[in-house]
């Protein structure tokens, strides 16, 4: 399989929508797809949410309607597609596995059933408009579980039924003769120890086969670049698959250009990292995460995450909120693609 250079773009079309412009290094205006497919990257990453309201003021963007629209655009453009169910009507990771609102007084054993029930109906949508994903990726940042609290890690065997119901709706489509293959996203990325005892605990209560690991790794929260090295040595040692970093991103700047202070700031990387935001730093680090990850055995991808969220009014964190990413994006405020998109040509 050929190396994967991803990037999630799941805000793209609300900052369409919202009057964004793209311009690739030339200085030329371009879609954004087009900048990102010219210059190496070769596989978008979408996340799903079931039923959001707090979605971008244009709209409850990341629902079903709009990522079919945007599937089908990805693939037009010759790109791989990975999709990113949270199984959550928003934001879905380590601090927060919200149930979604239509599943609200559901038992464990119904919950399971509409995992498989949403799972299975999503990709017959996608089949339907010629977009099947390469990859799906059942749950985001599930290192504490999923859907809670039923699916939290004091019981094991309640999230490996949920992660079955989503591995089951993917394999009978795929006895249409697909081949989506199957991913599971920690955020531990550089932690070996949380990722083993996570692994261990699914499989002894019942988890099934799946393809990839999928793994955040940003390395002013994460930790040395050397620890994502020894996770994925061990992920393959002892569960013998292979691993993706599906989400990170660094600073190409300190600057903070709307209402919401920037999450990541110059104080941090500079304390974490010895690095000041910079382009010349945002494509230094890339690099190395993108060296890193090809180095191991099991190496065979990287997303940024989201390259394309530059700072547009009416398309923060939340309805009615600021972006508090911008800084990280590799595009400037104006729209213009930084030099650091280079790291993927390579």
């Amino acid at each position: 399989m050929n190396f994967i250079m991803g990037a999630d773009v799941s805000s793209l079309q609300a900052m369409e929508d919202q009057g964004a412009k793209f311009y690739d290094l030339d200085g030329m205006e371009r879609e954004a797809l087009s900048i990102l497919s010219a210059h190496g990257v070769n596989c978008i990453r979408l996340r799903l949410f079931n039923r959001p309201t707090e979605s971008f003021d244009g709209g409850d963007y990341c629902d079903l309607w709009h990522t079919l629209v945007m599937a089908e655009r990805v693939k037009k453009q010759g790109m791989g597609l990975l999709l990113d169910f949270h199984y959550s009507d928003f934001w879905a990771d380590w601090k927060k596995q919200n149930i979604p609102l239509d599943w609200e007084d559901q038992s464990a054993e119904k919950l399971e059933q509409s995992v498989y029930t949403f799972t299975k109906s999503v990709l017959q949508e996608f089949e339907r408009c010629g977009a099947i994903p390469d990859i799906v990726q059942i749950g985001n940042e599930i290192g504490k579980g999923l859907l809670w609290d039923y699916g939290c890690l004091e019981y094991p065997g309640q999230i490996a039924a949920f992660l079955n119901a989503g591995f089951r709706a993917v394999n009978e489509i795929n006895q249409e003769g697909y081949s989506i293959k199957t991913m599971l996203h920690l955020e531990c990325g550089a932690d070996t120890i949380r990722t083993e005892q996570f692994f261990d605990l699914l499989f002894q209560n019942g988890l099934d086969d799946f393809d990839y690991v999928g793994l955040s790794y940003y390395p002013y929260w994460s930790g040395p670049y050397h620890e994502l090295a020894n996770n994925m040595k061990n992920i393959w040692k002892r569960f013998h698959k292979r691993v993706m970093v599906v989400e990170t991103a660094f600073p190409y700047t300190d600057e903070s250009n709307d209402e919401m202070p920037n999450v990541v700031t110059g104080e941090l990387t500079q304390e974490t990292m010895k690095l000041t935001p910079s382009v010349e730093n945002q494509c230094q680090v890339l690099e190395k995460i993108i060296d890193t990850v090809r180095a191991q055995e099991n190496g065979c991808g990287v997303f940024y995450w989201e390259p394309t969220w530059y700072k547009i009014k009416g398309v923060g964190v939340a309805r009615g909120k600021g972006n508090e990413w911008e800084n990280q994006a590799m595009f400037d405020v104006s729209g213009q693609v930084l030099e650091s998109i280079r790291v993927f040509e390579h």
